[in-house]
């Protein structure tokens, strides 16, 4: 990472003028953005000139209207959703043998066919004489004329319609896994269609204030001589905890402890036994609905020392409450609140996205576009920033300068938008030294981050990053362990022990360097940057062996991947390592072919 992004710096200059052109024309589509209010029936009347056209409405129930209204839908689920895949096709063209291995996967060719011309059959029944004119059907496709959507002509209404709960094709439920994928693709493709157009709203602007997830606050403190030392120290580490929590979820805090239980809300309860100078804490996360324990963990500290907070276990002990909700499956239910909706979506998109496989990061930014869709928050944004950043140093996806542009832009409106959220400073600040070499904004976030919560590590890896571009390896360093202690065994430590492999590189320290990213191999084994350096590392240090099985296992999930390609490709992101002298000499590279 960090310089392992790095691509050339004339090609700097350039991506930064199209980052500014790409959050102008962001801009531009946030202040343009239409304020219709939604209405079920709005895109009948909307016609191409004065050809009689087909109205199809995709959000909500599935439904086709002729010209004068009248519903023309057909009755059965396929041909439902037959119709439905040809508005979303290019030219609304689509061959049968694509549409016969979508609907109907498990069937023989002949019978796919045969079920093929029978769903036809039935839309040309239910259509009526505007069957002639608007439904062809070759031998080879199948194809709709004049037809238009409720996504194309009234976006904001399905915005609305999916912000408060409603779905593409409802009615239209198939238990076919083919239809299901382009069920999901295509509202990813939506999705982000309605950010660029009605959906990018400025955050808050043209919506209302978004009610958060109730986190109540219980701290109590016992022992017979100093209760109030206890009930003090409980105090102090609720408020530290509550805050780093409503960074990393929708939540607003509460500290009445009679209020009424929710769907998503949690309860976190903090007990301090003081006995002498010594106060153990016990602290734990409870859902409200079920009563079921999320999290919990213990820690004691001496009440004598200066710095109650920064001692032992309790650094992590804070990081992992909010680490952990950040982990917490949830049940994204279409009658649930759009906050618990927005934080199930996001938990999701997390979990798919430190599993490093190609699949997964394509399905976490598909669940993030829904999230980011149902409302543009800044948390949201930073998070499909860093998605690109990884899908850039996984070398995932063909088109990197794209990548590297939303990226940027990505990173840009969750700044724009942010509100003082250190999850969000951190990740900005991370990209933005690595994408753009910038050593001012990012010290800046870095620093605030820092400062606004010690205990995110987020917050500290970012600092790192950013030392690193500047060329303070012993802080970089610092900042890095530092990380990665925090996160000790949480979720994410991997991806903080390969921060900190960086960094112990940059400083000379090989063997440090080889237990962080060992430990980021043993969490992560899809995660591609930790098995480039432990190839590189192993060599350098004589463990031809090691370094092969590295090799081997690099090349299992990295299909282009060459031994070769680490010396002589300048673009391969190992650019720290290529500055240490630390790559394989080429009769090493050729050894381990």
């Amino acid at each position: 990472m960090l310089a392992e992004f790095d691509t050339g710096s004339a090609r700097r200059e350039e991506n930064s003028q199209n980052g500014h052109e790409i959050r102008e024309e962001f801009t531009q589509a946030l202040r343009g953005a239409s304020r219709k209010a939604p209405d079920l029936l709005a895109f009948v009347g909307h016609g191409k000139g004065n050809r009689v056209t087909v109205k199809i409405r995709l959000i909500g129930d599935f439904r086709v209207l002729d010209d004068a209204g009248s519903d023309v839908t057909p009755n059965a689920a396929r041909a439902r959703a037959l119709l439905a895949i040809l508005a979303r096709s290019p030219d609304c063209t689509r061959s049968r043998r694509w549409i016969e291995q979508t609907l109907w996967p498990d069937r023989s060719p002949e019978q796919a066919s045969g079920s093929l011309r029978q769903v036809v059959s039935q839309i040309r029944k239910a259509f009526g004489p505007l069957a002639e004119d608007h439904l062809v059907s070759t031998r080879a496709a199948i194809s709709l004329v004049d037809c238009t959507t409720d996504i194309d002509v009234d976006p904001r209404s399905c915005l609305d319609r999916l912000r408060s709960g409603g779905d593409l094709l409802e009615d239209v439920r198939l238990k076919v896994p083919a239809y299901k994928s382009w069920h999901r693709e295509e509202k990813s493709r939506i999705l982000q269609t309605l950010e660029r157009t009605a959906g990018a709203l400025t955050l808050g602007a043209g919506a209302p204030p978004l009610m958060g997830r109730p986190l109540s606050i219980e701290v109590k403190g016992f022992g017979e001589s100093a209760r109030e030392t206890g009930q003090f120290i409980g105090d102090m580490l609720s408020q530290q905890m509550a805050g780093l929590i409503s960074d990393f979820g929708t939540f607003d805090t509460l500290v009445d402890r009679s209020a009424e239980a929710k769907a998503g809300g949690l309860t976190l309860a903090i007990r301090a036994l003081t006995v002498g100078e010594e106060v153990q804490i016990l602290a734990g996360l409870t859902a409200q609905d079920s009563g079921k324990m999320v999290w919990s963990e213990t820690a004691r500290l001496d009440a004598r020392a200066g710095d109650l907070l920064g001692q032992g276990d309790v650094p992590s002990l804070v990081y992992h409450s909010a680490e952990r909700v950040l982990t917490q499956i949830l049940d994204a239910r279409e009658d649930a609140g759009l906050s618990l909706r927005i934080d199930a979506l996001v938990n999701a998109a997390i979990a798919a996205m430190f599993t490093y496989m190609p699949g997964e990061l394509r399905r976490a930014e598909a669940l993030l576009a829904e999230a980011y869709a149902l409302r543009p928050l800044s948390r949201i944004a930073a998070w499909r920033s860093l998605l690109r950043q990884i899908m850039l140093v996984e070398r995932t996806e063909q088109n990197l300068e794209e990548l590297h542009e939303e990226a940027r832009a990505f990173a840009h409106a969750a700044l724009e938008g942010n509100d003082g959220n250190t999850l969000v400073m951190s990740l900005v600040a991370q990209l933005l030294a690595i994408l753009e070499n910038d050593t001012v904004v990012s010290a800046v976030l870095a620093r605030d981050a820092v400062e606004a919560s010690r205990f995110n590590a987020f917050a500290h890896s970012a600092a790192a990053t950013v030392a690193l571009r500047a060329g303070d390896t012993a802080a970089a360093l610092a900042a890095s362990e530092h990380a990665a202690r925090l996160a000790g065994r949480a979720a994410s430590a991997h991806w903080f022990d390969t921060i900190a492999g960086l960094s112990a590189i940059s400083a000379g320290d090989l063997d440090q360097a080889v237990r962080h990213y060992e430990r980021a191999h043993a969490r992560a084994p899809h995660f591609r940057a930790p098995m480039r350096h432990l190839l590189c590392l192993y060599a350098a240090q004589g463990e031809a062996q090691k370094s092969a099985q590295m090799a081997r296992a690099l090349k299992r999930i990295e299909p282009d991947f060459d031994v070769l390609r680490i010396r002589e490709d300048e673009t391969y992101p190992v650019f720290t390592l290529r500055q240490s002298n630390l790559l394989p000499s080429h009769e090493m590279a050729l050894d381990l072919l």
